[in-house]
């Protein structure tokens, strides 16, 4: 069994990512495979909306730039899925925003590939 965790924060090794490994510890005492996957210095972009994932039906977006992709490939491969992002403006970060557009939207358009897995999420806020 496998989990990838995708954090969303601009800081590498930040609040954030202190999270995902807290967890991967009580995971990996299970015997559960896990990644974490940085989102910071990727700069993901955001969904187009040219609906080339629902035409093509290739499991991939069409803009093939940044990181995406390779994400969609980690989801599919994986057993379970945990976003973590801290809290900017009451919203998820930029970041974790293009993820879950653009993976979400190429899932939707191959017949919801992330179907049956299990998913979780991190919020964090800042340290006080």
């Amino acid at each position: 069994m496998k989990v990838v965790a995708f954090n969303g924060s601009a800081r590498k090794n930040g609040n954030t990512a202190m999270m995902i490994n807290y967890m991967f510890e009580e995971l990996t005492k299970e015997g559960i495979e896990t990644e974490m996957v940085q989102l910071c210095g990727e700069h993901p972009h955001g969904c187009i909306a040219c609906y080339q994932c629902f035409k093509k039906k290739d499991g991939r977006c069409i803009v093939d730039v940044d990181c995406i992709n390779s994400c969609v490939e980690k989801m599919v491969a994986a057993d379970g899925i945990v976003l973590a992002s801290p809290t900017y403006f009451a919203d998820v970060s930029t970041e974790m925003k293009a993820l879950i557009d653009r993976c979400g939207m190429v899932s939707r358009a191959n017949g919801d590939m992330y179907k049956r897995k299990v998913g979780a999420a991190i919020v964090t806020q800042r340290r006080g």
